[in-house]
This record gives C-alpha cells, sequence and structure tokens, in this order.
C-alpha cells in the first residue's frame, strides 16, 4: 500500500510540473499602436478677443490610431508650444474623441501660459499624442503652425501727467475690463498739475494727446483738466484706426449726507480731494444724535457706512454722539475715516 502511495504522488508531482509548464508557455497578445493619422484645422490664424471668450476659436481633427492585436483604448491630447521649443513646455488638452473644439477662452488661456505677446504676433506649434498604454511608447501626428495673437484679461491704458512727474513707469492707469479699446478710471490732479497724456504701454513709444474737441490722437498736445480734483477718465481707442479715439474727464465726488448734516438727507456736503494723500475731508458743524453716511457722486448706488476703521458700501449709519464742528477725512481705498471734534 505504502508502494502505490508513493506512485500516485510522483505522477501527481509530474501533473503539476506539467501544468506549470502549459502556464509558462502559453502565447500572449500583444498590441501594436501605429502612428495617429493626419491632422487637421479649420484655420491657422485665429482670432482671439475678450468678448467672443465664449465663441469656438478652432477645431482640430485627426484619423484614428491603427491598433492591432487586442482592443486597446487610445487617448489622444493636443500638445502646444511656442514654434521651435520641441514641445518641451506643451500645453496639452485631452480626449477620447478625433475631434477637439477649443473655445476662445481656453486657447487664450493656453497662449498665455506660454507668455507670449499681447502686442506682436507668436508662432505656436500644434501636434497630436496618441497614448494606448503606460507600457507602450506613445506616437504623434504631422505638426501645424498658428499664428495668434492673445489677448490681456485686462487691457490697461496709463496716464503720465505733471500730477506724479511725467514718468509713464509709475504712472496711474485705466482699465478695458473687456480689452477693447474702452477704458476708464479715477485719477485725482492737485493744483497747477493738471496735464497728462495716455500711453498704451509704461514707455513713451506712443502717447495720445488732444486733438480738440473731444478726439484724441498720436499727435496731439497734452490733454488737460479744468481744475484741481477728482476726475473720472473714460478713453475710446479706435479699434479700426489705432492712431486715434475720444476722451471725457468728469469730476466726480465723495460727501456725506444724513440728518446731523447741514443739507440733511436730502442735499449732500461735498468733500475736498487731496491728491498728495488721496484721501478726502470736509469741516462741517454736525447735529448730536444724528446720522450720516458717505456717498459717491451725489448718488446712492455707491454708499459707504459703518464705523470708522470699517466702512463697507450700504453699510449702517454712523451717530454723531456730541453736536460741534468736526474734520472729517475719508480714505476711499481703504474703506477707512477719521472724524475729530474742533
Amino acid at each position: 500500500m505504502k508502494k502505490i502511495f508513493t506512485t500516485l504522488l510522483a505522477f501527481g508531482g509530474i501533473a503539476l510540473l506539467m501544468l506549470a509548464s502549459c502556464k509558462k508557455d502559453e502565447v500572449k497578445v500583444v498590441a501594436n499602436v501605429g502612428k495617429v493619422g493626419a491632422l487637421t484645422s479649420t484655420t491657422t490664424a485665429p482670432a482671439l478677443s475678450k468678448p467672443n471668450a465664449n465663441n469656438d476659436a478652432i477645431t482640430f481633427s485627426w484619423a484614428a490610431t491603427p491598433v492591432t492585436g487586442y482592443n486597446a483604448p487610445i487617448t489622444y491630447t493636443i500638445q502646444l508650444d511656442v514654434k521651435g521649443n520641441s514641445f518641451k513646455n506643451a500645453r496639452e488638452v485631452s480626449t477620447d474623441k478625433l475631434t477637439q473644439t477649443l473655445k476662445v477662452g481656453v486657447l487664450n488661456d493656453m497662449l498665455t501660459a506660454l507668455k507670449l505677446s499681447y502686442d506682436n504676433p507668436s508662432q505656436v506649434e500644434v501636434r497630436i499624442k496618441s497614448s494606448a498604454a503606460p507600457n507602450l511608447a506613445a506616437t504623434y501626428s504631422n505638426i501645424i503652425t498658428l499664428t495668434v495673437l492673445p489677448y490681456q484679461g485686462t487691457g490697461y491704458i496709463y496716464v503720465p501727467g505733471a500730477y506724479q512727474g511725467w514718468d509713464p513707469k509709475t504712472a496711474d492707469s485705466l482699465t478695458s475690463p473687456n480689452n477693447d479699446g474702452v477704458y476708464d478710471g479715477y485719477i485725482g490732479f492737485p493744483v497747477g498739475k493738471l496735464e497728462f497724456k495716455l500711453t498704451p504701454k509704461k514707455v513713451w513709444d506712443v502717447a495720445y494727446g488732444d486733438a480738440g474737441s473731444g478726439k484724441i490722437s498720436t499727435t496731439g498736445g497734452n490733454l488737460s483738466v479744468p481744475a484741481a480734483g477728482y476726475y473720472a477718465l473714460h478713453a475710446v481707442i479706435d479699434q479700426n484706426d489705432k492712431t486715434k479715439g475720444t476722451f471725457t474727464a468728469t469730476p466726480v465726488f465723495w460727501s456725506i449726507i444724513g440728518d446731523a448734516t447741514p443739507g440733511g438727507w436730502s442735499t449732500d456736503t461735498d468733500m475736498l480731494y487731496d491728491a498728495t494723500t488721496k484721501t478726502w475731508s470736509v469741516t462741517v458743524a454736525l447735529i448730536g444724535g444724528k446720522d450720516i453716511k458717505f456717498r459717491f457722486n451725489h448718488s446712492w448706488d455707491l454708499n459707504l457706512g459703518g464705523t470708522p476703521g470699517a466702512l463697507t458700501p450700504g453699510g449702517a449709519n454712523y451717530t454723531i454722539t456730541t453736536g460741534g464742528t468736526y474734520k472729517i477725512v475719508l480714505n476711499a481705498n481703504a474703506n477707512t475715516f477719521t472724524i475729530t471734534k474742533l
């Protein structure tokens, strides 16, 4: 019996060895991945502007990557980089489809990340990277060259003038939220320093000046405001002829209003602007137990209320505890004020 059992064990061991050998010798199916098909685009010079950020900028299309062996899923990646950079700093968008449309805003963000010029067109290269599995080498399509001019998220024009030493590098600016040539901002001008110009860059290469009748041009003289004070400046640069445009300067005010003031809740008491400290002040007789608030440009559209150290838009009235003559100084940039009984 012992001999029979030993024989059975021997046959069993041989069978296990044969089975293991069969597993080692089985044929594995390996995928073979070909080259991604030809890449095409709807344009090679997409037009980019902030007002059209949600519009289609460009559509890329390509033929499928051929795969043999087993059915491996393919991931396609659009790679975009500065021409001649060999895609070392490529911006990427991935998809499992054979076409991809980029919105104006998306493409502009990719170009901005590459730190391209906002002033002069640049060339970038685009290709498709085809990947089947981590252990398989990627393949690449042909390269398309695009000519692009990205836009800034917000446009700026600078206001060098006598008020700050005629230095474009340190001048205040007007902003264009849509970067469409329409610029707005606020600047204070002290006594005797009322002249200025507009420059699209922080240098004197190009400067807009007074061309008469509310117009500006790159050959115009100095612009100016009629008197010292705080002004809302509005400039529109002609997008078809960027050597000209229009300009307005409108005086604006901060004031106090309330039943503690001489004008009550119906008439503002204007404050004076100090262009050096960029603060507003007024000396005024106030009634104890009554309230005040701050208003911009004689309108409730923007009003400030609260405590001296923390004003907020639409905030609570500030109550004057004791009647008398007070000097009030408002810092509208910091949303704070001081009030001193004289």
